[in-house]
């Protein structure tokens, strides 16, 4: 009971606004996607870098996305490049494929210290612009990592 309790959160209140995949080929990945189960065409961005923290250490992190959606949700895809990262730490598992889900909040700053006040660290930081992410270390108690997404 104190282990629940220790973590307990309120998630209810949030939706899923986003699942991540990771893929050494997101282009490719898309049209298996569009083409065998429906989605709508994938937007893909140009490769960028990004300031990152990730597990307490300063990074620079590069990656090509892409984005569709399924309902409301969006579908993101994600091809790491270079840096320290939860996707480069999958990959080099030789795994690919789903990796996180993402709820977009209006500032990731109190969820961050509600987390932390529960035990639970941040995994993988970053701004970008306006905009911030923080993927919180939910994989041994949740199943997942949890995105905190706040657009700019």
């Amino acid at each position: 009971m104190f282990i629940m309790e220790k973590y307990k959160l309120d998630f209810g209140k949030l939706k899923v606004d986003q699942l991540g995949f990771v893929f050494k080929d997101i282009e490719k990945q898309a049209k298996v996607m569009e083409e065998l189960y429906g989605f709508s065409k994938f937007i893909f961005t140009p490769i960028g870098e990004a300031p990152t923290e990730y597990k307490g250490k300063k990074s620079r992190t590069r990656a090509k996305l892409g984005f569709s959606q399924l309902g409301d949700t969006q579908v993101e895809l994600i091809e790491w490049k270079e840096g320290d990262s939860p996707y480069k730490d999958l990959l080099e598992q030789g795994r690919e494929g789903f990796h996180h889900i993402g709820i977009y909040v209006v500032d990731v700053d109190p969820y961050i210290s509600k987390l932390k006040k529960k035990g639970i660290e941040i995994l993988f930081y970053g701004e970008i612009g306006n905009g911030k992410f923080a993927y919180m270390d939910t994989e041994q108690t949740f199943g997942i990592i949890v995105e905190l997404i706040q657009r700019p």
